[in-house]
């Protein structure tokens, strides 16, 4: 299984942490651009606007002889003036730049006829050119004049031109170019800002979630320990106090646990040592009595009660194993056992062809395995072991039969000790041991025993191991 950040507690938390910062950092950079933009086209059209507006008004306080002359002569930066006798407006704007800035000149001028009109150009790259503030191709020339030196970003400025005719008198207009700023390239300052304070705000993000991330993990880890059946295990009381609280009390839990159980095993083993005095001694009685049938109905009850001690014991024993772990091969456990079985007179055949190694006790495995294996021999007069890999991370033992299966309501207890299905096999006896000695073993390897009935006869036990 790979590994995905994202299904970690530190990766989500950085992920939600960083995606609330843009998302909110792109929203406010959104309106800051809009207003930041829209205030300075607002300022731009309104000293248009003015200017227009006080030449205007220079312009009827002279004689009409001399306002041509004036108009030619007035230097306005970015604004250039003349009067004829028709406007270079037919039509006025109905919105946008143009028509707010003829609003606002009329509005000076006391309801003045002012027409306007606006369009998106391209301006040369700076340097030396012509200052012309109509584009057209028969406009006069102007001087030229040294501008700054030409930059790549300058070459494709987009600016908007707007033309305006201001009614002077009956006959007299005063028509004016003027050049406002176009659209405006994204500050690259406040963006720059903005990626390293996602930077910054993404490694606190990861500081504070591996803060308490690893000590989660380290705790997810005792407790799968103490679910496997170890006993001494703690987790270590780090990280926040909240996560530090949880980690005490689990060490807590787990200690009170760890006495119960040890208890429970001792008295169990105790138990079943004990009795087995007692049983001896019925035994050799029984086996100095001369009548054959009497001692034979005598001695049968004291065999099952020594099959019951024995498997007992094995019951307390698994899972609380001190053998230690080792990598061994699974199929060869498996081939083994049923050779074992064969010459014991068990229909049991192995299907595992390719070597598949798993870390656990052997012997614990193989008590599993035979466990289940005399099951399928038992109710259903043999069956199949077989070992394979189900996944990357999981290797499955399984033993299967043709046998009449268990109902499917009792299938969930018969991992219940001295629980027997009988009444859905063949009616053997037995103590009901054996799949909850394997199913404890399976937990102690971190593992799970699944019972099932197969389609359409038979029935499955497969051992399932991390492997």
């Amino acid at each position: 299984m790979s590994f995905n950040p994202l299904n970690t507690l530190t990766g989500r938390l950085v992920l939600v942490t960083v995606m609330a910062v843009f998302i909110s950092y792109a929203a406010a950079f959104l309106l800051y651009a809009n207003e930041r933009g829209a205030a300075l086209r607002r300022a731009a059209e309104t000293a248009v606007a003015d200017r227009v507006a006080f030449t205007a008004e220079r312009l009827l306080a002279l004689p009409p002889d001399r306002r041509a002359a004036l108009a030619e002569q007035a230097r306005d930066f970015g604004v250039r003036y003349s009067v004829d006798a028709a406007p270079i407006v037919d039509q006025p704007a109905r919105s946008g730049s143009a028509a707010r800035i003829a609003r606002s000149i009329s509005e000076q001028l006391s309801g003045a006829d002012v027409r306007a009109a606006s369009r998106i150009a391209n301006a040369p790259p700076r340097g030396w050119r012509r200052h012309n503030p109509d584009d057209s191709e028969d406009a006069a020339p102007m001087p030229m004049r040294r501008q700054a030196p030409p930059l790549a970003a300058d070459a494709e400025r987009r600016i908007t031109l707007v033309s305006l005719s201001v009614q002077l008198s009956q006959g007299a207009w005063l028509n004016a170019r003027a050049r406002l700023p176009g659209p405006r390239p994204a500050p690259l300052g406040v963006i720059a800002a903005g990626l390293l304070t996602l930077i910054a705000v993404g490694v606190g993000a990861a500081f504070v979630a591996r803060q308490i991330g690893r000590p989660l993990a380290q705790l997810a880890d005792a407790a799968q320990a103490l679910g496997s059946g170890q006993t001494n295990v703690s987790a270590p009381v780090q990280g926040p106090q909240d996560v530090r609280r949880a980690a005490a009390a689990f060490n807590a839990m787990a200690a009170r646990l760890g006495r119960q159980l040890s208890r429970q095993r001792q008295m169990l083993w105790a138990l079943s040592h004990d009795l087995r005095t007692p049983i001896t001694a019925m035994r050799l009685r029984a086996e100095l009595i001369e009548d054959d049938a009497l001692r034979q109905r005598l001695l049968a009850p004291i065999a099952e009660m020594e099959r019951m001690t024995e498997q007992a014991l094995s019951l307390a024993r698994a899972g609380a194993s001190e053998e230690a772990r080792t990598e061994v091969d699974l199929a060869e456990i498996a081939r083994t056992l049923s050779g074992e079985l064969e010459d014991m007179g068990l229909a049991i055949t192995a299907e595992a062809p390719a070597p598949i190694l798993v870390l656990c006790r052997p012997s614990e495995i193989a008590r599993a395995l035979r466990n289940m294996a005399e099951n399928a021999a038992k109710y259903a007069g043999g069956g199949v072991m077989a070992v394979y890999r189900a996944s990357p991370a999981e290797v499955v033992a399984e033993v299967r039969d043709e046998g009449p299966g268990v109902a499917p309501d009792q299938i969930a207890r018969l991992t219940e000790p001295f629980f027997r299905a009988d009444a859905a096999r063949s009616g053997e006896d037995g103590a009901g041991l054996g799949l909850a000695i394997a199913q404890a073993i399976a937990d102690s390897h971190g593992g799970r025993l699944v019972l099932e009935n197969r389609t359409p006869r038979g029935f499955s036990a497969k051992l399932i191991l991390p492997g």
